[in-house]
Order: structure tokens, then sequence, then C-alpha cells
């Protein structure tokens, strides 16, 4: 039989959960202001009131978002309703020639801020975490989903054909920075 030293293996959990040797042992004295966890000065965000843990920050920040799974399905359907509408007018604009190039510098982001609008307006004071990432991820399946025949020109050597995905790069860049907001 033999003896185990205590110095070998992970440190004991706290009363907080730290696996932290410096914390568990005590070799720090700094605390969270909010919560009084003990704290690494790694870890530590400043704050006006003094420093917090990375756990009492995240919970902060949870309390800002209360949207449910049905709403994320909500923004997914109307940015791949909208992101096909605006596929379809992106692809009629490019088809313009070159004076499309000119043109879906200013359609483009017009298109993604109305879709951003819309989704905004059909929540209502639902917030997520991640709406603008489902949004946009929608948008451009939608949208590619009719560009992408005017996609296969670009083999017979139409190079204007891919005007309409310049518009689409603008228009799901808007559509993130006016969800991000």
């Amino acid at each position: 039989m033999t003896t185990q030293d205590s110095s070998a293996g992970p440190a004991p959990a706290t009363e907080y959960g730290y696996q932290c040797p410096y914390v568990a042992s005590g070799a720090t004295t700094l605390r969270c202001s909010k919560c009084n966890r003990p704290l690494m000065p790694k870890d530590a965000k400043r704050t006006p009131t003094g420093y917090v843990c990375p756990y009492y920050v995240k919970a902060r920040v949870a309390t800002f978002y209360n949207a449910g799974i049905e709403h994320y399905v909500l923004v997914a359907i109307v940015a791949l309703v909208l992101g096909a509408i605006s596929g379809f007018v992106l692809g009629f604009v490019g088809n313009i020639g070159f004076f499309a190039l000119i043109l879906v510098i200013f359609v483009g982001p017009a298109v993604g801020a109305l879709v951003a609008e819309a989704i905004r307006r059909v929540l209502g004071h639902v917030r997520g975490m991640y709406f603008w990432l489902t949004a946009a991820i929608a948008m451009a399946v939608g949208a590619i989903f009719l560009l992408l025949p005017s996609a296969f020109s670009v083999l017979g050597g139409n190079i204007f054909s891919l005007i309409p995905f310049l518009g689409l790069g603008l228009a799901v860049s808007a559509l993130v920075a006016r969800m991000r907001i």
C-alpha cells in the first residue's frame, strides 16, 4: 500500500467550483466585487466599481436575451423568404450589364437593411444572442438558391454574372451590421 501525496493530482474544488490550484490554496486575495468569488488576476474583468469574475459577466449578459427556439425559427423563415426575394432583385439588377456594378453597390446594403428591419418588426422586443447569424445564413441560402443558375454563365465567359454575388455579400454584411446593434 502506497501513500498518496496531497500535492499530486488536481486541486480540490472550492465551494465555487474552481479547479485552479492557486485559487484553491488561497494564493490569491483578489475577489469578485459582485459575487465575492476568489479571482485570479488574469481572469479579472475591470469595471468602474471594481473587478468582476467571468462567471458574473456571463450571467449578467444572459439577462439581456429572452429569445426561445421558436423565435430563431421565425427569424430563419423570414430571412429565407426575404433572402429569396432579394436574390431575385439582385439577379435582376445584375443582368443590366456594367452599370449593374455601380447600382449593386447601393442596392445590396439597402436590401440587407430592409431585411434586418423586417425581422426586427416581426419579432418585436424579443432579443436573441445569435439572431444575426441565423438571419445571415438563412438570407444567403435563400438568395443563392435563385442566384446559382446565373453563376454557371461564368463558365461561358460572362464575368458580369458575378455582380449579384457582390450585392449579396453587401446585403448580408449590412444585415449583420443592423442585427448586431
